[in-house]
């Protein structure tokens, strides 16, 4: 048998053809330190920031670096450009613009990124070393120009995105949190581990979630640990199941903002993690008062199934119904009057519902009211 066998001609070297272009690995010039991330502890409705170190890897030269995210609506960057010295560590802030909902994935944002272009600034450019104009130095590069690119990831932590995850049984998330904050069992209050505790113990397979959390380092009083570890597979809190929520200002605050703005999805978060919604601002204002006030009746139904007391008082005896008669908000009120609250209650200076609606001249809601029985502060007093 025989087989062919194609023999390439060898290519003989033109000496006219150009040379191969080499091309170079662009040296790595500066490095993030630890983390490798940018790392934010969350909480709604509030500027969020975290510091980012950049240390430069070169001995003789200035390195200028730029900062770009791919999520411009939502973060800030303080400075968002820059020089480091030779062998220096620079620091840049990054800032998350107050969220009104919680991320929708964490701790690792699938979305959000940050790009850190770095590049030598040559100490004999004319060009001026004044912070503010690397972004400019940098855009009156020529074409071709290269530079040394990082990437950052970003992630959510901290103790308010711990307790919604606890609450939703999601232990990949409660590891995550952990790992990257192994500080936030640790800030936590007694009272805080044990409510955080309780809620992990009410879901509806609690051992892996408790175990989870105890062995993290959550403190809880020593005989509650005890009776964990004791009951090996039978794991539950008996304690736990009395311990009362801590009310918490900052959360309280959540909720009323909430309630003002009339986020219903806010406020359904807030309740799901457990904060407490019995929280009293200025005056004695509850988040039933500020939501009548403005007229957000979506926020007052949903502040309704949640429980809420419909006929407490503020410190001037005003109930939720004073408010919503004052916003002039019809269909608000009318959910307060189907509700079946006294129509002819009383503030401390004898004002009803129906007399702010007729000082207000709004006549649809004095209809309304005295079809449901509400009477004038005259025939009030004469009865």
């Amino acid at each position: 048998s025989s087989f062919n066998v194609n023999i390439q001609p060898k290519k003989t070297l033109n000496p006219k053809d150009p040379p191969k272009t080499q091309v170079r690995k662009m040296e790595k010039l500066v490095e993030v330190c630890e983390p490798a991330e940018v790392r934010i502890e969350f909480t709604l409705n509030t500027k969020c920031r975290a510091t980012v170190q950049l240390k430069s890897l070169h001995s003789t030269t200035p390195i200028a670096f730029k900062i770009q995210t791919s999520s411009p609506n939502k973060f800030l960057v303080n400075p968002p450009s820059g020089l480091i010295p030779p062998l220096s560590i620079s620091t840049f802030q990054v800032i998350l613009k107050p969220q009104p909902n919680l991320p929708r994935s964490y701790p690792r944002s699938p979305s959000d990124r940050f790009l850190i272009k770095t590049a030598e600034f040559s100490s004999n450019s004319s060009d001026s070393t004044h912070p503010d104009s690397i972004n400019s130095w940098f855009a009156s590069r020529p074409y071709g120009f290269s530079t040394y690119d990082i990437k950052l990831k970003v992630a959510f932590i901290g103790s308010f995105l711990l307790r919604d995850a606890v609450s939703r049984a999601d232990l990949e998330t409660v590891r995550g949190l952990i790992k990257r904050q192994r500080s936030v069992l640790a800030g936590l209050s007694l009272d805080e581990s044990n409510s955080l505790l309780r809620v992990a113990s009410e879901l509806d397979n609690p051992d892996d979630m408790v175990l989870l959390l105890l062995e993290a380092g959550l403190r809880i009083h020593e005989t509650v640990r005890s009776d964990h570890f004791n009951r090996h597979d039978d794991v539950h809190v008996a304690d736990a199941n009395n311990v009362q929520h801590v009310e918490d200002v900052e959360h309280g605050e959540l909720v009323l903002e909430a309630s003002r703005n009339g986020n219903v999805r806010e406020l359904e978060t807030l309740l799901r993690i457990g904060v407490n919604f019995n929280y009293r601002y200025d005056y004695g204002l509850t988040a039933v008062h500020v939501a009548a006030f403005k007229g957000h009746k979506e926020a007052v139904l949903m502040l309704c199934k949640a429980g809420l007391d419909l006929e407490c008082e503020d410190d001037e005896g005003h109930v939720p119904l004073h408010m919503a008669v004052e916003s002039g908000d019809f269909e608000t009120v009318r959910i307060f009057v189907e509700k079946g609250v006294n129509v002819n209650a009383m503030n401390k200076k004898g004002v009803t519902p129906l007399y702010l609606a007729r000082v207000w001249g709004h006549e649809d809601v004095c209809e309304l009211l005295i079809g449901r029985g509400a009477l004038s502060t005259l025939s009030l007093a004469l009865a």
